[in-house]
């Protein structure tokens, strides 16, 4: 790879073990991947109990039958939910969106707080935000450990497609495409 990298931050030689990798250094190296920004949400099958809390660690898994893989932190409100319900919807947000993805990562917001000041309606029991740039709606399938997050693997029973540029996330900035 020669030239792949012109100037950068050498952490630990190659070769190292896991031990010599700190978080810190973890989420410097990976802060500079850029990721779309999706609000994770779920409800009880009459819309009651709703919740959601924004997530970057979202991508398609299968097309036959079509899945999607979300990761969550284990010790997530929403994800409680989420193992509850067996169902969430996926909201991508769109470049003028970053609002709802603040809101929807705020520790000092409880969940009624999230949704009374976000336009939204119920898709098969779902909360999906309005003007979302696309929505999924899923059944999950399966969740697995992951360190200190949980992945969750869902099957997409509905999804609708809003229009607009992505919001994006990369080196700890939302962004937009130029």
């Amino acid at each position: 790879m020669t030239g792949a990298l012109t100037s950068a931050t050498t952490y630990a030689p190659p070769g190292a073990t896991r031990a010599s990798v700190t978080a810190r250094e973890f989420k410097d190296v990976l802060a500079h991947l850029p990721s779309g920004v999706t609000v994770l949400t779920t409800s009880g099958p009459d819309g009651t109990g709703m919740a959601g809390m924004t997530a970057s660690a979202v991508c398609s898994l299968s097309l036959d039958p079509p899945m999607i893989l979300a990761c969550a932190a284990n010790n997530s409100r929403t994800l409680t939910r989420i193992r509850t319900t067996g169902m969430l919807a996926v909201n991508l947000l769109r470049e003028d969106q970053a609002h709802l993805a603040r809101r929807f990562a705020d520790p000092q917001l409880d969940q009624d707080a999230r949704f009374a000041a976000t336009a939204h309606h119920l898709v098969d029991g779902l909360p999906v935000l309005d003007d979302a740039l696309a929505w999924l709606a899923c059944t999950v399938e399966a969740t697995y450990p992951g360190g200190d997050h949980t992945i969750l693997t869902a099957e997409v029973r509905g999804l609708g497609l809003g229009g607009g540029p992505p919001l994006l996330w990369h080196n700890r900035t939302f962004r937009t495409l130029v």
